[in-house]
C-alpha cells in the first residue's frame, strides 16, 4: 500500500522535478571515460572524490539525495520540501552513498510538491529538523533492488545514526491534518535489503577489525584510524545468507557489514571512515575488481596471480625486501615523532615568546633571560601574591648595577602610552622604596601577536613619542620577536652572555644586535657569489668576519679578500665602495640588508 502511495504521489508531481534522471556532472565537451563499465554513481559525497575517479578514467556520476534543514521545534507537522538529483539512476551498477548530511540547511530548499488537500509526505518538528532524503529513498528502491538483487550490482555505504523522525502521509486542512497514516520509512530504505538491518545509534572512535582475510577488511584496516562509527548495526537474525562482520567497537558490536547476495550483488555498511576520497580510489583500483570482476569487463587482468601461491618467487623476495624497508621506516618515523614531541615538551615555551600573553609570556622571557646567564631574577608577581600584595613590575634582574625593572605585556595590536611607560612607573616607585638611583626599566612587548611575526609592524611597533620618553628617562623597549630572534642567533652562533647581557640595559628602542656587532654599512648590490657595501661606519680587513642581517638570523662569514673598484685591497675604511664574497650555499641576499663587521673584543 505504501509503495503505490509513493509512486503516485510522484507521478502527480513531475513537474517538480524532484528527481533528476540526467546530470550536469560532465560537460559535454569533457574527455571520455577510459573504461564505460562500470556505471558508477556517487550520492552526498565530496567533489573531490567525483573528480579523482574521473580522472582516473572510471565512468562516474554524482549526485545528491536532498539535505536535511532546520525548522521551528514544535509538536506539529509541516511538509517534506526537498531538491535531489540522482541522475540515471535505473542504470548504475555500484552506487556509493554517504548517509552523513553534515550542516542543516537554514531552511527547505525547493518547493511543496502537492496541494495541501492532497496526500503528501509530512514530519514531525519535535527534534528541530526535517529529512527530506526519506521521499527520494523510496522512490529509488524498486530500481536500486533491481541492481542488487537481478543484475549483481553494488552498493558501498558510509552510515550514519538515524534522524528518528515520525512521518505521516496526510492531507491538510484550515484545522490541521487529516487522513493521516504513519509512515515506517527511513532514508536507509533505497534498499529492501536494509528493511531487516537494525540499526541503533551510538557513536565513538575505538574501531577494531573482525575479519582480516578479505581485500575490503585489508583496506579497510589502513583507514579506520581517526574514522568514528555512528551507529551499531544488527543483521544476525537473518538466519539466511547472514551478514559477515568486517569492524567491530570495543564492546563487539558491528559497525561494518558486507554481504553477497547469491546474483553477486555486494552491500558494504561502512563506519564514517577518514578521507573518503583516498579510501574510494583504493576501493576502486585494489578491491572491487576482485571481488566483483563481473562489474570490472575493461579491467584486462584480475589481481589473483599477484597472491603468494601464485606469484614469481623473485618478487615475493622483492616484496619482503619492501616490506622490511616499510616496516622499518614505520618505526624510524615513530621514533623522529617521539623526539618531536619531547623537544616541544622541553622547549616549547619558546613559542610562547610569538603568542603568548601575562604568565605564559613571562615565564618564556624569564627562561629567556636564564639563558642568556642572567642568575638573580626574580619574578615580582610570584612573590607578591604570596605576600597578598597588589602586582606591579613582572621582572627583576639584580645581577648587577642598575637594579632592572622588567614589565611585560602581550597585546593584539600596537602598544598604548601605558603599555610601554608601565616599566618606567615601576622603576620610579622602587627607587623610592629602595632609596637608590641605579634603577632604570625595560617594557618588553609582545605586540600583534595574532599575526606571524614576520607579517608584524616590526620597523615602528613603537610611536617616535614613545621612543622620545624612552630615551629621556632611560627606558628600554624591545618587542618579544626581538628576543626571540636574539635567542636563537645566540644559540646558533655560540654568542656569550657578555656579549647579549649589555643589551638590556640600553635606553630607547634595543634591536637585537649583540655588542660584538659593529655596523658597517648595507648591502648596495648582491650577486648570487658577492654582495657590496658602502662603507658608513668603521672599518673593515682582510682576515675580519662580516655579519649579515636576515630577518630572523644572522650569517657570518669570513673575509678572505676584499675589492674595491675591481681592485684588491686589505682594508676599508669608511667612503669605500667594498666588495666582498658570498658563497652559494648560503641564503640569497637582498639589497638594503644591514652587515657589520664582528668585533673580537666585547665592547659595552
Amino acid at each position: 500500500m505504501r509503495r503505490e502511495f509513493l509512486i503516485a504521489i510522484f507521478n502527480k508531481s513531475s513537474k517538480s522535478k524532484q528527481v533528476q534522471t540526467t546530470s550536469k556532472s560532465q560537460s559535454d565537451d569533457a574527455p571520455q571515460a577510459k573504461y564505460s563499465k562500470p556505471k558508477i554513481l556517487l550520492l552526498d559525497l565530496p567533489e573531490t572524490a567525483y573528480n579523482s575517479l574521473y580522472s582516473k578514467g572510471f565512468n562516474v556520476s554524482k549526485g545528491t539525495l536532498g539535505k536535511p534543514y532546520k525548522v521551528e521545534m514544535s509538536s506539529g507537522y509541516l511538509p517534506l520540501i526537498g531538491r535531489s538529483d540522482v541522475p540515471n539512476y535505473a542504470e548504475q551498477e555500484i552506487i556509493v552513498i554517504d548517509l552523513a548530511y553534515g550542516k542543516l540547511d537554514s531552511g527547505p530548499q525547493g518547493e511543496k510538491r502537492r496541494p495541501d488537500d492532497e496526500l503528501d509526505f509530512w514530519g514531525k518538528c519535535d527534534k528541530g529538523f526535517l529529512d527530506p532524503r526519506v521521499i527520494i529513498v523510496s522512490l529509488l528502491q524498486g530500481a536500486f533492488d533491481r541492481t542488487y538483487y537481478s543484475f549483481g550490482g553494488a552498493f558501498i555505504v558510509f552510515a550514519d545514526a538515524k534522524t528518528g523522525i515520525e512521518l505521516v502521509s496526510a492531507r491538510g486542512g484550515f484545522r490541521g491534518l487529516y487522513d493521516k497514516t504513519t509512515l515506517f520509512c527511513d532514508v536507509y530504505y533505497f534498499l529492501s535489503e536494509l528493511k531487516n538491518l537494525s540499526i541503533r545509534n551510538e557513536c565513538g572512535k575505538e574501531i577494531f577489525l573482525s575479519d582480516t582475510n578479505s581485500p575490503l577488511s585489508r583496506l579497510l584496516s589502513d583507514f579506520l584510524p581517526e574514522s568514528m562509527f555512528t551507529c551499531v548495526l544488527d543483521g544476525n537474525h537473518q538466519n539466511e545468507n547472514p551478514w559477515r562482520i568486517l569492524a567491530i567497537n570495543k564492546f563487539k558490536q558491528p559497525v561494518a557489514l558486507a554481504k553477497f547476495h547469491k546474483n553477486n550483488g555486494l552491500l558494504v555498511i561502512l563506519p564514517q571512515v577518514r578521507d573518503k576520497v583516498a579510501f574510494l580510489e583504493r576501493l576502486f583500483a585494489e578491491v572491487l575488481p576482485e571481488m566483483t570482476p563481473h562489474l570490472f569487463p575493461s579491467i584486462e587482468k584480475s589481481k589473483w596471480n599477484h597472491l603468494p601461491e601464485y606469484e614469481l618467487p623473485h618478487i615475493i623476495e622483492l616484496k619482503a625486501r619492501q616490506d622490511n624497508i616499510a616496516s622499518k621506516a614505520k618505526k624510524d618515523i615513530a621514533d623522529l615523532e617521539n623526539e618531536i614531541t619531547q623537544e616541544n615538551t622541553i622547549n616549547g615555551w619558546i613559542h610562547d615568546l610569538l603568542t603568548g600573553t601575562d604568565t605564559k609570556l613571562v615565564v618564556a622571557i624569564k627562561n629567556v633571560f636564564e639563558a642568556f646567564g642572567f642568575e638573580k631574577i626574580i619574578d615580582v608577581d610570584v612573590e607578591r601574591d604570596k605576600e597578598g600584595k597588589s602586582r606591579r613590575e613582572d621582572l627583576q634582574i639584580q645581577d648587577q648595577s642598575p637594579l632592572l625593572i622588567v614589565d611585560i605585556k602581550g597585546i593584539a595590536a600596537f602598544p598604548h602610552d601605558e603599555d610601554v611607560l608601565q616599566a618606567d612607573k615601576h622603576a620610579t616607585l622602587r627607587m623610592r622604596e629602595l632609596k637608590r638611583v641605579d634603577v632604570v626599566g625595560l617594557s618588553i612587548i609582545n605586540h600583534q601577536r595574532h599575526i606571524p611575526p614576520l607579517d608584524r609592524n616590526n620597523v615602528m611597533p613603537f610611536r617616535q613619542e614613545l621612543l622620545d620618553i624612552a630615551e629621556e628617562h632611560t627606558l628600554g623597549l624591545m618587542t618579544s620577536w626581538d628576543l626571540y630572534c636574539l635567542y636563537r642567533n645566540f644559540n646558533k652562533l655560540n654568542w656569550s652572555s657578555e656579549q647579549v647581557k649589555p643589551l638590556f640595559y640600553k635606553k630607547g628602542r634595543i634591536f637585537p644586535v649583540p655588542v660584538h656587532y659593529c655596523y658597517i654599512g648595507t648591502i648596495a648590490k648582491a650577486w648570487t657569489d658577492k654582495f657590496g657595501v658602502m662603507i658608513e661606519e668603521g672599518e673593515v680587513s682582510v682576515g675580519d668576519r662580516l655579519a649579515v642581517e636576515f630577518p630572523i638570523e644572522f650569517q657570518e662569514i669570513n673575509v678572505n679578500s676584499i675589492r674595491v673598484n675591481n681592485d684588491g685591497v686589505e682594508h676599508v675604511k669608511v667612503g669605500d665602495p667594498a666588495g666582498f664574497l658570498w658563497s652559494t650555499e648560503m641564503p640569497k641576499l637582498k639589497e638594503g640588508m644591514r652587515v657589520f663587521r664582528i668585533s673580537m673584543q666585547t665592547s659595552t
